[in-house]
């Protein structure tokens, strides 16, 4: 399991940072970075290739389709028909912005947070090779409430232009890492768990 695509979309259901992550994850070397570049696959005409200067458009058009067929389900929980019942009751902080899982499409999750100021964060998660493996929410809490941190971070910047793309390298950096750290962790942990499957055999 990995995340493989994480995005933040604003109120009026604009995206505002969209952006895959591969397991060959950007590295520093010399102190320049190295992008992985996309397999053609994905992208045969290199149009989602991200350059060095650019941030925020690399996110292939398959998972561009799942975030959007998600965030019609994002709209169904939170929207104003809801009456905020998605929402657990005396909950406060982070907790009381997590919406769960959106729903499930193809081979991956889809999970989303609702900040107070109705920006949308979601995370589409690979399934591994054992589907029935639970995933841990409270990993996925931590790493909204960090790119959460990150965002209010980028809009307290008076040079920051609101409701546009983001295109803070510090942003993208921040995220980049948040992004890593769960990665590393969902795959130290799977690993464990298998570790202790074959110590039990």
């Amino acid at each position: 399991m990995a995340l493989v695509s994480l995005a933040v979309v604003g109120r009026e259901n604009e995206p505002l940072y969209l952006r895959d992550f591969h397991q060959g994850m950007p590295s520093k070397e010399g102190g320049a970075v190295a992008m992985e570049t996309r397999p053609p696959e994905d992208d045969p005409f290199g149009f989602f290739t991200k350059s060095e200067s650019h941030v925020n458009e690399s996110c292939s058009l398959r998972h561009q389709f799942i975030i959007h067929a998600a965030l019609d389900r994002f709209e169904e929980i939170t929207g104003p028909l809801s009456g905020n019942r998605w929402r657990t009751p005396g909950a406060t902080g982070s907790n009381a912005m997590w919406v769960g899982l959106l729903c499930p499409i193809e081979e991956v999750r889809v999970y989303g947070y609702l900040t107070n100021t109705s920006i949308k964060f979601m995370a589409v998660i690979e399934d591994g090779e054992d589907r029935r493996q639970p995933i841990r929410e409270s990993e996925i809490r931590g790493l909204f409430a960090n790119v959460h941190n990150l965002f209010v971070e980028f809009t307290l910047n008076p040079f920051s232009q609101l409701r546009s793309k983001i295109s803070s390298e510090r942003f993208d950096q921040g995220v980049e890492k948040s992004v890593r750290i769960y990665n590393e962790t969902l795959a130290s942990s799977s690993a464990s768990k298998a570790g202790d499957a074959v110590s039990w055999m």
